[in-house]
């Protein structure tokens, strides 16, 4: 009818980024699955004296964190600017609206690990095309604030394990542990076990160069890409002769240029035959010799780094692959730090900080949805207006 026509006008009018309005019916159906999940996690408040649901808590802090507010207190000012439209909009009956100490100490009492497991049945309740030639990149990031005992044997924090699409910037599984009381190689062992995906091609850093890490990639059909170090001497040595050996089976050179920095990238892709020298690693098919040189202002440097894999290709597929994997940390870690302000957040109790993180990584898959590879661009369009944020839910 009219209405509607007048709505699509102005969404044009309003965003004028075709890329955002053709994924509108899909963020909105995938906005509807995490309302309803949200209303899943549970309230570990007293139910003396509630006054706000806790799943409207939790997407108001969601939604503010997509619209640049960022603190219990920038938040406390979102959810009454903001609140009673969101409120209107989503047909809440609320008699008030969340103060910035409610926040808080909701974001306290919420327990992590059913908030994990919240954004876990989210991501699987989303159906996405994972391809082989995408790449899922896996890698921890510690939470700054959390640090405690630095420098001593009781040194303490928590770290976020991501499991990260290349191809579309969002966050597929996350999982949470203390240095103390944990180890990155067990949980990302752990999140592989979870995980439902075959034929994906997974890369990693060289801490997970482990027998156990890539028997069990290969035993559910996937395949991986991973350095290889020292620490892994054996293998280490195995592999730095095979690729003295010429001639590659293909090769990869690429260069970028910068005003202070020039960067020769050199790929080359050696077949493997298994043998007896490295027993438990009967799954690699190509090792790949990566070379980089260049300078950076008037620092020459040279390096050298050797990757194994499960996978036979060309080494402009896996040149892509090994690229690939550090958007993990350009595309979330730093993304996570510097735009959204986890580096600079004072949250020293562990439970909070890891509800803040999850809930931040809501907010960023959110854009990712709209097609937003970079937040701030994402922030731009949309503006701190939320109603043109809610129309996308019409």
């Amino acid at each position: 009818g009219p209405f509607h026509s007048t709505l699509q006008s102005f969404k044009v009018k309003a965003f004028g980024c075709a890329k955002m309005l053709r994924r509108t019916p899909i963020f909105s159906k995938y906005m509807l699955i995490l309302i309803q999940l949200l209303k899943k996690v549970k309230d570990c408040r007293r139910a003396q004296g509630q006054r706000h649901p806790l799943w409207f808590i939790l997407l108001l802090v969601i939604l503010g964190t997509m619209m640049g507010y960022i603190g219990y207190r920038a938040w406390g000012d979102f959810a009454r600017s903001e609140g009673p439209i969101i409120q209107k909009a989503l047909k809440i009956k609320v008699t008030d609206l969340p103060s910035y100490s409610t926040i808080r100490r909701a974001i306290i009492r919420v327990d992590a690990d059913n908030l994990l497991k919240v954004f876990q049945e989210w991501m699987t309740q989303i159906n996405m095309d994972k391809k082989l030639s995408e790449g899922i990149s896996i890698d921890g990031k510690s939470i700054n604030s959390t640090r405690v005992n630095l420098h001593t044997k009781e040194q303490n924090c928590v770290n976020i394990v991501s499991s990260f699409s290349q191809a579309t910037g969002m966050v597929l599984q996350l999982s949470a542990f203390e240095n103390k009381s944990g180890s990155e190689i067990h949980q990302v062992l752990e999140l592989l076990r979870n995980s439902t995906d075959s034929n994906q091609l997974f890369t990693l850093d060289a801490l997970h160069c482990q027998k156990s890490t890539v028997e069990l990639i290969t035993a559910q059909g996937n395949d991986y890409i991973i350095p290889v170090k020292k620490n892994q001497k054996n293998l280490y040595k195995e592999t730095e002769k095979v690729c003295q050996s010429p001639p590659p089976k293909s090769i990869d050179i690429q260069c970028d240029k910068g005003q202070v920095r020039q960067v020769t990238r050199q790929v080359s892709v050696f077949e493997y035959l298994p043998n007896n020298n490295l027993k438990g690693w009967e799954s690699i098919k190509s090792l790949i010799k990566v070379e980089r040189s260049g300078y950076r202002g008037v620092k020459i440097y040279k390096q050298t780094m050797y990757y194994i894999s499960s996978l036979s290709g060309y080494a402009s597929f896996f040149a892509a692959k090994i690229r690939g994997h550090w958007s993990i940390e350009n595309q979330l870690h730093w993304v996570k730090d510097v735009i959204l302000g986890e580096d600079n957040w004072r949250i020293r109790q562990f439970q909070a900080a890891t509800n803040v993180s999850v809930l931040r990584t809501f907010a960023l898959n959110l854009w990712r949805f709209l097609g937003f590879l970079s937040v701030t661009q994402a922030r731009r369009a949309i503006g701190s207006r939320v109603e043109r944020f809610l129309i996308l839910l019409e």
